[in-house]
């Protein structure tokens, strides 16, 4: 198959759409598939207004894909990444697939529900805005596409039950993590002490205000793990004032703990992070998947993960992962409390994590995405036959 990722965002390894796109199109292409891929550079500079460029991103992928089109043929397939598949010309490929990393309605739900607790400042032109354009935006491309591949059932509920697209069309493929890296992964009773870790932005989907929270709680009840806090933003010039705001978020008996880290671009850093700490903390209240979470397991470290991470789904409660509900800080501090007093409890779950894991490599994710290419292609065959 000719295949075509198409996503508006930097052609950046270190973020999680790019990265998973340049992951899924190595392993296409390791599958023996023609897959190229359009990032932002490719879709054009303008506009650079964030809105502006929410709204234009539809024709600029359009443009964009049918430009390569012209030039390197017909693709079999089109996969395009949130709203950059709604207004897709028809003669750029065969089908177009539509990806959501994580279905930007529940999403906004949740930024609401953060608005409402306080927790971030959403004025009304910005509640009415982004509805009105990007979700609208997104609902027609899951509407048009051939095929949706989503990122857990919890996606695919909220599309079927709305009627976007039929039962047959909507595919739950999760991330994956490379399988070279599981092979890496430390052994079950390596030296580890760097403590608890948290991967991500500072930024209250990720979960950062109830993370303070169970923090405190955890020094409260005489737990003083240290935390490292690992690509909360980027290392330029404005770093300072960030480490400040964040610190900011603890408890003064929190500071000597905290270790504040910039987003790390070379993923073997990151992955040497995951073998050094004790634990990885995920306390998303809304995260499409959370790479992060399998990446961590991958290499032996145990998890505690909120219910709203699309990646809780396939981890059971107290076997592969310690699941606390989103939003609650007291759960949170009580699963780290148990995995920091219990060693053998962080190794045995570090263990079945590992293990859950080993069916999501980049190579059977991609081999999985290219079956759904070829349903999708088979589906609209029979459709032109009719």
């Amino acid at each position: 198959m000719r295949i075509l990722l198409v996503s508006d965002e930097p052609r950046d390894a270190s973020m999680g759409g790019p990265k998973v796109a340049l992951k899924l199109q190595a392993g296409l292409q390791g599958l023996g598939h023609t897959c190229e891929a359009l990032f932002r550079p490719e879709l054009g500079a303008r506009p650079r207004s964030p809105r502006l460029r929410m709204a234009a991103a539809p024709w600029l992928a359009r443009r964009a894909a049918a430009e390569r089109s012209r030039h390197a043929g017909r693709y079999d397939v089109i996969d395009a990444a949130s709203a950059e598949g709604w207004m897709m010309a028809p003669g750029a490929a065969r089908v177009v697939v539509a990806r959501s990393h994580g279905l930007e309605h529940r999403y906004y739900r949740e930024l609401l529900a953060d608005a409402e607790a306080g927790l971030l400042h959403k004025p009304w032109g910005r509640r009415l805005w982004y509805p009105a354009v990007r979700l609208t935006q997104v609902r027609q491309a899951l509407r048009r596409a051939r095929r949706v591949i989503v990122l857990s059932q919890a996606d695919r509920e909220w599309v079927l039950a709305r009627g976007w697209q039929a039962a047959e069309r909507i595919e739950v493929i999760p991330h994956g993590v490379d399988g070279a890296r599981w092979q890496q992964a430390p052994a079950p009773n390596a030296e580890r002490g760097a403590g608890v870790l948290f991967c991500g932005w500072w930024t209250t989907s990720k979960g950062v205000a109830y993370l303070a929270q169970a923090y405190r709680l955890l020094l409260e009840r005489g737990v003083r793990a240290p935390l490292t806090l690992l690509g909360v933003g980027v290392g330029d010039a404005s770093w300072p004032q960030l480490e400040a705001r964040v610190r900011a978020a603890f408890v003064p008996a929190a500071q000597p703990l905290l270790r504040l880290l910039p987003r790390m671009h070379d993923e073997a850093a990151v992955f040497a992070e995951y073998r050094r700490h004790d634990l990885l903390i995920c306390p998303s209240t809304s995260e499409g998947f959370g790479l992060v979470v399998v990446e961590a397991l991958s290499q032996r470290l145990p998890v505690v993960c909120c219910q709203g991470v699309g990646a809780a789904e396939l981890l059971r409660h107290e076997r592969e992962a310690l699941l606390a509900p989103a939003r609650d800080a007291g759960a949170l501090a009580a699963a780290l409390e148990e995995l920091w007093r219990h060693p053998e409890r962080r190794r045995a779950l570090g263990e079945a994590g590992r293990e859950r894991v080993r069916e999501l490599s980049w190579e059977a994710i991609a081999a999985r995405t290219a079956a759904c290419y070829q349903r999708a292609l088979g589906a609209a065959a029979a459709a032109a036959g009719r």
